[in-house]
């Protein structure tokens, strides 16, 4: 089996996205995906981070890629979710993650990193696959990112009660 067969199955589940850190637990060494980008099968996204050249993308890409150049246990918070969610018009020119470390590379221009977020105890979702904060705690944050007004988050809470993503008590909490 080529390295490319190991790691497809993973990519494919993951919006096309490998990790170096996951293609060497499949047994893929460093070499081989960097012959790999060479070749054109894979494209560096970052430090770490590539994508199968064959991936149809799709409206979230940009979420999950920005996680995964965050690094292991990041995230996506904040007004991002409620973006990808379609709970409230989108502002693409910054998709927002939290770390419960610091992250020294440098990353792109857009991705805002809140680091030494607390990891314990906060409690996650996978929102179309990617790990999400949970919603309620994406429009706490929101709010105190000031990232959205809140006559829209009021508007949003109503959608994501429509959509079922939040209950009637839940709601409340974000009406004026």
């Amino acid at each position: 089996m080529t390295g490319y067969e190991q790691i497809w199955p993973v990519a494919e589940d993951y919006y096309g996205i490998i990790t170096s850190a996951k293609a060497k637990e499949l047994g893929v060494s460093k070499q081989n995906m960097v012959a790999m980008e060479k070749s054109g099968k894979l494209t560096r996204l970052s430090h770490g981070v590539y994508q199968v050249r064959h991936h149809v993308p799709t409206k979230n890409d940009v979420y999950a890629i920005c996680v995964a150049m965050a690094g292991e246990n990041a995230y996506l918070r904040g007004a991002s979710i409620l973006y990808m969610l379609e709970l409230t018009p989108a502002n693409p020119s910054t998709v927002y993650v939290g770390s419960p470390k610091r992250i020294r590379r440098k990353l792109p221009k857009g991705l805002s990193i809140k680091h030494n977020q607390p990891y314990d105890g906060v409690e996650f979702e996978g929102y179309e696959g990617i790990k999400c904060q949970n919603l309620v705690d994406a429009f706490n944050a929101t709010i105190e990112d000031g990232t959205i007004e809140l006559d829209r988050l009021a508007e949003a809470a109503e959608k994501a009660k429509e959509k079922g993503l939040m209950n009637d008590e839940e709601c409340a909490q974000f009406q004026s």
